[in-house]
């Protein structure tokens, strides 16, 4: 199995000053699996807070870690 990493631009992060704007992504986090699609499942299964907190799997980046 493989291991990836899964991260997504939706969300934000406010900066310790808060009259600046931060673009960023959020690190949802690693899983294994066979492929990505597979890594993604495994990732959501193990954290039901990643739906809850209204992330689009859409909007999802996979990529794997070598």
């Amino acid at each position: 199995m493989n291991e990836y990493i899964i991260y997504t631009t939706e969300g934000h992060t406010i900066a310790p000053n808060e009259n600046i704007e931060v673009e960023n992504c959020q690190v949802l986090g690693c899983a294994f699996g066979h492929n990505a699609y597979e890594a993604q499942e495994n990732l959501l299964k193990e954290n039901p807070w990643i739906i809850k907190a209204n992330f689009k799997k859409s909007e999802f980046i996979v990529k794997q870690l070598a």
